[in-house]
C-alpha cells in the first residue's frame, strides 16, 4: 500500500454537501479522499457515504473513512483513518480485511511509535497549525516540530508513511516534505480555491 501524497478530507460546509465536494476533487484530480462527517446521525452518515465512496468508485479514487471502523465496513471502504481514540488498528483489520488500509492519527513522537508497532499503514500527524476544520485540536507543531519528529523517526528506523494535516497552506508544503514527510492532508485548501483544478496541480508540484 502506498499512502496517497495529496489526501482530500470532506469538510461539512453550509455552501457545498459533501457529494458535492468529492464530485468537485475527483474531477479535479484528487484520487484519494476521506470521507468526515463528525456531527450526522447513523443514517445521514450511511446515505451520504454511499454517494461519496460510489463517486470515489467511479473516478477510481481512494476512499477511506473517517474514525468509524464499522462504517468504513458497511461503505466497503479501502480503509478507516482512526483518530487516537477511535479503537485497535488490529480490530480495524479484523473486520475490514488484511487489505484494508488502516491510518492513524499521531500528534507525537510517541504516538508515532505507537501505532508503528500496531501496524498501521501510514500515519497523519498535526496539526501544522490551528485550523477551524476540527474540533479538539491537539498542540500545533509548526516546521520545527515536525523537522524535530521526522529526525527522531529516521533515528529510530520507523519508515511508516507520516502525511501532514491541519491548516497548510500551498507555500508550506515544500518546507514539509522537505523535512521528511510523505505527503499532505487538507481540506480547506482545495474548497476554498477559486479554481480547485489549478490548486491541486499546485500542491502537486510541491509534494513531488
Amino acid at each position: 500500500m502506498i499512502a496517497g501524497k495529496i489526501q482530500f478530507i470532506t469538510d461539512p460546509r453550509p455552501d457545498s454537501s459533501l457529494v458535492e465536494q468529492a464530485e468537485v476533487v475527483c474531477r479535479a484530480g484528487i484520487d484519494w479522499l476521506q470521507f468526515r462527517f463528525k456531527d450526522a446521525d447513523r443514517d445521514e452518515k450511511l446515505s451520504v457515504g454511499k454517494e461519496v465512496a460510489e463517486i470515489c468508485r467511479s473516478f477510481k479514487a481512494t476512499f477511506m473513512v473517517n474514525d468509524d471502523i464499522e462504517l468504513a465496513a458497511e461503505l466497503g471502504a479501502d480503509g478507516v483513518h482512526l483518530g487516537l481514540d477511535d479503537g485497535e488498528p488490529q480490530m480495524a483489520r479484523d473486520l475490514l480485511g488484511s487489505s484494508a488500509i488502516i491510518g492513524g492519527t499521531c500528534n507525537t513522537f510517541a504516538d508515532i511509535e505507537l501505532r508503528h508497532k500496531q501496524g498501521v499503514d501510514y500515519i497523519g500527524l498535526g496539526p501544522y497549525r490551528f485550523t477551524s476544520t476540527k474540533k479538539n485540536l491537539s498542540p500545533t507543531l509548526g516546521l520545527e516540530g515536525y523537522r524535530t519528529i521526522m529526525q527522531e523517526c529516521r533515528r529510530r528506523g520507523i519508515t511508516t508513511p507520516i502525511v501532514a494535516i491541519g491548516g497548510i497552506a500551498v507555500e508550506d508544503i515544500a518546507p514539509l516534505i522537505s523535512s521528511g514527510v510523505h505527503g499532505v492532508a487538507i481540506s480547506s485548501l482545495i474548497l476554498d480555491a477559486e479554481n480547485p483544478q489549478s490548486r491541486i496541480a499546485a500542491i502537486r508540484q510541491q509534494v513531488s
